[in-house]
């Protein structure tokens, strides 16, 4: 990960490059429920980014990682009932970063300013197509929640909790 930075997107950040990330590296999963209206809202950072926090690991001048970190349960994105909490979505570290600390990173960014904020969990919605994300949360000290997971027209969304 050496020269790798974990930062907020940008003016002057490539948000469709940004946006690439997420939505390449969703549609490579092996077994992901492709869904069009899901597919283009993966790609939607700039969109994103006018009303939720976008999160980009950056290698030199390259968007390698890309998530969107929500603050506060007010926010449309947030989909948790939890008041306390905060939560990420839309998290994508490119094939050839995976591996190498920067989805680690990243999550840590979302832990350290969920703290900040005075929150006292951070939560996510994972896919059973992602089994390498499950095992970063696991390794972080997230927890399984399984009465948050969700379903969303047959696809369930594995809920884990980290308790700031």
């Amino acid at each position: 990960m050496a020269g790798v930075v974990v930062r907020l997107l940008q003016e002057g950040d490539d948000a469709s490059a940004a946006g690439k990330v997420v939505q390449s590296t969703y549609l490579q999963l092996p077994g992901y429920p492709r869904d069009d209206e899901y597919d283009e809202a993966l790609a939607a950072v700039a969109e994103r980014a006018t009303n939720s926090d976008v999160v980009v690991a950056v290698d030199g001048d390259r968007i390698v990682g890309c998530l969107t970190y929500i603050g506060d349960h007010t926010n449309p994105a947030y989909e948790f009932t939890d008041q306390g909490g905060a939560s990420f979505r839309y998290f994508a570290v490119t094939p050839a970063a995976q591996g190498s600390g920067v989805g680690k990173a990243m999550v840590e960014w979302c832990i350290a300013r969920a703290r900040a904020d005075g929150k006292h969990r951070l939560r996510i919605h994972t896919l059973e197509s992602m089994p390498a994300a499950q095992r970063l949360y696991e390794r972080i000290g997230f927890a399984r929640d399984p009465d948050n997971d969700e379903v969303w027209d047959g696809i369930k969304g594995i809920a884990y909790v980290f308790h700031c």
